[in-house]
Order: C-alpha cells, then structure tokens, then sequence
C-alpha cells in the first residue's frame, strides 16, 4: 500500500486540487456568505486530504518521523485558523479562507522538499501572521478612521522606504531589507499595505483630476525611492496598482492607457540605466547563449518543468535543488517538476480565485474607501503571481518579486496574510450591515402586522 501511495500520490494531488477548484468557481455564482458554506465545506476536506497525501508520501519516501511532527503542526496550525476565524467572523468567506490554505499548502510542500528547516521556519513565521490577521477584521470594523489617515499611511511608508536607501542591505544589488535584533524583513511588503490604503482614502470619495493628481504625487514617491534601491519588481508592483486604481476609481479607461505608454517609456530607460535589467533581459531573450552564467537560473527551471511533464515526477524524484534560489523566486518551476503542471497551473487558478473574490467584493460595495481598498488588494496579489510565475515559466524577465503564500520569505508570507484578512474585515463589516438592515425589515414587517391586527379589532 506504501508503494501505491508514493506512485500514484501525484495523480491524487492533482485531482484534489481540480475538485477544490471546481468547488470554489461553483462558489463564485453565490454572493452571499449562507449560500457558498456547503461548497466551501467540501473544500476544506479537499485540503486536509492534500496535506495528508503530500506528507504521507514524503514520510514513506524518507522514513523520517520530523516530517511526521512537521505535519501534524500544519494540520494543526490550519485547522486553528480556520475555527477561529470563523467562529469570530461568522461573515468571513470560507471561500477566500480556503484558498489561502490550499496556496500556503503548496509552498510548504514544496519547502519540506527543498529544506526542512526553512519549511520549519517559515510554519512558525506563518503561524505568527495567522494570529495577528485574526485580530485584523475587528480592526476594520471598528476603525472606521481608516478613511481619513491616508496621507499619514502614505508618509509612514515613504519614510519605511528611505530608510530602506539609507541603511538597508543589498542583496543581489538591490537594497531591499533591514536587520532588526537579529531579524531580516523586507518593509516593501508591508509598505503594500499602506500604500493601497493611501490609495483608497485619497480616491475615496469625488476622485477628480486634483485627486488623481495627489494620489500620483504620493505613488510617484514611493515608485522613485523603490528605483534608487533598485527594486525593481517592487517598485512595477506599485505603479501598476496606482493606474488601475485610479481607473476604476475614475471611470476613465484614459488613465490605463496613459499609465501603459509610460509603463513602456519607463521599461525602455531601466533597461539603459541598469545593468542588472539588461542581465535579465538578456537571459530571457535567448538563455541557452548565456547558459553558463546569466542565463543559468531560467534554463534549470525550463528543465525542471519539461521534466516534470503533466503530473510530474513524484514529491521526492526531482531535484530542486539545481535552480538557484528555488525557494523564492523559481519555487514556481520546483512545484511543477514534481507534482506536475496540472497541479502548477491549479496553483495559479487558486491564486486567479482570490483575485476574482476581491473583485466582486469590490463591485458589491458602495463606499468608495473600501470598494479601492478590495481592488488594490485584488491587483496586487495577481500581478504577483503574474510577474513571479512569468518570470519562472519565461514568459517575461525575472522581477525577483515571490509568490505569494508559497514562496519561502517570512515578510512576504505574513504582508499576504494580513491583506487577505483585511480584506475579511470588510466582508465581516459588510455581512454585520446585511444582519442590521435584516433585523429593521423584520422589526418594520412585525410592527405593521400589529398595527394591521389593531386597525381590524378597532373595525370591529
């Protein structure tokens, strides 16, 4: 039975994830929170069957009980989660819940492979932003100030930022981090937060041309300090997040196209002015002549997947290892080589899921604040996973951005974490409404059955 597992595990993934899929675009026909429980509850055992399917085959293939422990602290750690998630907010989607957990699923697969102890670390980073998200969404409900500190969010992060310039690290030739008592974190990632709050309070309410002007003002702050540290991928993420912001706040599709022509100037003068862009474009242009140096990383990750086929070689048959920084900006290729690309392009249909979730939360809310704060999320999160795997698959040059939940990195993992349950908070804060707005018509429907009954007693 041992055997049958490690062989045919690859194809069990592979169909759990379709059927979760199927599940959750079924659910997407379904606004409402009531109606998406039952398919959200076939869901979630889709998910706790992937996670025992994946560890029971990497505990048979290694004989090694620390996996054992490893999953036990996963399946513990998800099901905490998901209680008391929905136990405090009966309003959350268990929809977006559950695709949060079927991503971080994946990249810890994936990392237990790769090195046990990074997989280690990053549960317990995991484990620590799940618990700080589960106190976000009674933040928002409660905050109703949010809307009126954007420039203070815009400030704070620009000052992150600069910090960053001024004393942070390089790695790679980027300066992207700090070292706090012993901890290295990216504020980038947190600084997303900010930024898209700054966003949805400046374009809120009335977003005219002086209020796009001002939001430009402060985006164009963030985007300039991102390229003096030469973060790149960061700084795209912004600027891109800032046009289609400011186009559905505006109703002006003239502010997307005018954002793609500068997107193109701007990509054109990165390439003169950086060396490192020209390396990568280079190396995505054509690899194979630069094999031996540049183009070293996208051609192992073009071997990784060709080998891996449709459902893989098997968690435990392919070497990940070969790709250089697998674990952050290739973990993408890792995945597919191994459980195959039917799994790989699932894993970025769960991702395209959240994005569609966000997007009709935003079109089912009025309040101008909250409706850019779900389509900033919403953009960010997909053009991440746009540029993370299309550099990885080839499809356009390397950003050095992560995927987010999967990725190994304790600041992208717990910046992603906190957005999604940000975003939770304004489906609790939307679903307490709906309750309100229920008990008023049913309190109306109650008083005017007694004043019927009254007005036929005095009839009589």
């Amino acid at each position: 039975m041992s055997y049958g597992i490690v062989i045919y595990s690859k194809y069990f993934l592979a169909g759990f994830l379709l059927l979760f899929l199927a599940c959750g675009l079924y659910a997407l026909r379904y606004p409402d929170v009531r109606s998406q429980r039952r398919m959200a509850g076939v869901q979630t055992v889709l998910l706790f069957l992937t996670q025992l399917c994946a560890y029971l085959t990497i505990v048979i293939r290694t004989q090694r009980s620390r996996y054992l422990l490893l999953y036990a602290f996963l399946l513990l750690l998800t099901f905490a989660v998901f209680f008391l998630c929905l136990f405090l907010y009966p309003g959350a989607n268990r929809i977006l819940l559950n695709h949060m957990g079927m991503l971080f699923t994946a990249g810890m697969i994936v990392l237990t492979r790769i090195e046990f102890d990074k997989a280690v670390r990053q549960l317990v980073i995991a484990a620590f932003a799940f618990l700080i998200g589960l106190s976000v969404p009674w933040l928002v409900t409660r905050l109703r100030i949010l809307r009126r500190l954007g420039w203070l969010f815009a400030l704070a992060g620009i000052f992150a930022l600069a910090l960053v310039l001024v004393l942070g690290q390089f790695t790679y030739g980027s300066k992207l981090s700090w070292t706090v008592a012993g901890l290295t974190f990216q504020p980038s990632e947190f600084v997303k937060i900010l930024y898209v709050l700054f966003l949805a309070s400046v374009l809120g309410k009335n977003p005219g041309f002086f209020k796009v002007v001002l939001a430009g003002a402060g985006a164009a702050a963030h985007v300039l300090i991102l390229v003096l540290s030469k973060d790149l991928g960061s700084a795209l993420i912004f600027f891109v997040v800032y046009v289609l912001v400011i186009t559905v706040a505006s109703h002006h599709l003239a502010y997307a196209a005018a954002g793609a022509v500068f997107a193109v100037c701007a990509s054109a003068a990165a390439y003169r002015l950086f060396s490192h862009v020209q390396v990568r474009v280079q190396a995505w242009r054509d690899p194979w002549s630069v094999i031996d140096g540049q183009g070293y990383q996208v051609t192992q990750s073009l071997f990784a997947m060709s080998r891996g086929g449709a459902f893989g070689l098997g968690i435990g048959k392919g070497t990940p290892s070969d790709i250089p920084f697998v674990e952050t900006d290739f973990i993408f290729p890792a995945l597919v080589e191994e459980m195959g690309l039917v799994f790989g392009i699932g894993i970025v249909m769960t991702g395209l899921v959240i994005f569609l979730l966000l997007m009709r939360l935003a079109g089912g809310l009025k309040d101008g604040f909250y409706k850019n704060l779900a389509v900033g999320y919403g953009v960010m999160f997909a053009f991440q996973i746009f540029l993370t795997v299309g550099g990885g698959t080839k499809f356009i040059p390397l950003t050095g951005v992560t995927l987010p939940l999967v990725s190994y990195g304790g600041s992208s993992v717990t910046a992603t974490v906190l957005t999604l349950f940000l975003a939770q908070g304004i489906w609790q804060m939307r679903y307490d409404e709906e309750l309100k707005l229920e008990k008023q018509r049913k309190k109306r429907a109650k008083e005017s059955r007694q004043e019927q009954a009254e007005g036929d007693t005095q009839g009589q």
